[in-house]
């Protein structure tokens, strides 16, 4: 394994430990997940910089998904390209890319690449990703391959992120952030 590649794998598996512990942590709580300064939510990073209003897609929930996508979840580890150097190409944040990190377990069913996720998945809907982040299973009754991590959120952390995932529709790329 090159350096490269072992930079990927050390990030990955820290990735992972942070989204696990996350996850354990608000499903412990058994309420919807939010930031320390959930009073006075910031206003969106990616939503002022293509040009869309938040609000027209749902404002508070949508910036709550938001939230929940980069700094809990940290879907962007998986579903976003990366350059020469290993780090995320902000500018295709969530378009799909190849998985950064190889199965530590030879016989584990592993994705190779994670499909896009900015404006939902293809012929997904929003419910479709809600029950994928409440239940582990996609709509087809199966859960995502590994290292996709199966999901236990409460719904409303899962229509937050199914929002923000959807105003990210295609033509309307998520800006760097």
């Amino acid at each position: 394994m090159g350096i490269g590649e072992d930079h990927f794998v050390r990030h990955a598996l820290i990735a992972s430990g942070i989204v696990w512990t996350g996850l354990a942590l608000a499903a412990a709580q058994s309420r919807p997940v939010s930031r320390p300064d959930e009073s006075r939510p910031e206003p969106s990073a990616s939503a002022s910089r293509s040009g869309a209003a938040p609000t027209a897609v749902g404002g508070d929930r949508v910036r709550h998904g938001e939230y929940l996508v980069h700094a809990v979840a940290m879907c962007t580890e998986c579903h976003t390209p990366r350059d020469e150097n290993g780090k995320l190409i902000r500018l295709r944040l969530l378009e799909g890319a190849q998985v950064p990190v190889r199965s530590p377990w030879a016989s584990q069913p592993w994705a190779f690449r994670a499909p896009p996720l900015a404006g939902l998945p293809g012929g997904w809907t929003e419910e479709d990703v809600i029950k994928l982040l409440m239940t582990g299973q996609g709509p087809n009754g199966r859960s995502p391959a590994m290292p996709m991590p199966a999901f236990r959120m409460n719904r409303e952390d899962a229509a937050a992120v199914a929002a923000y995932l959807k105003s990210l529709a295609s033509g309307s790329r998520a800006a760097a952030r």
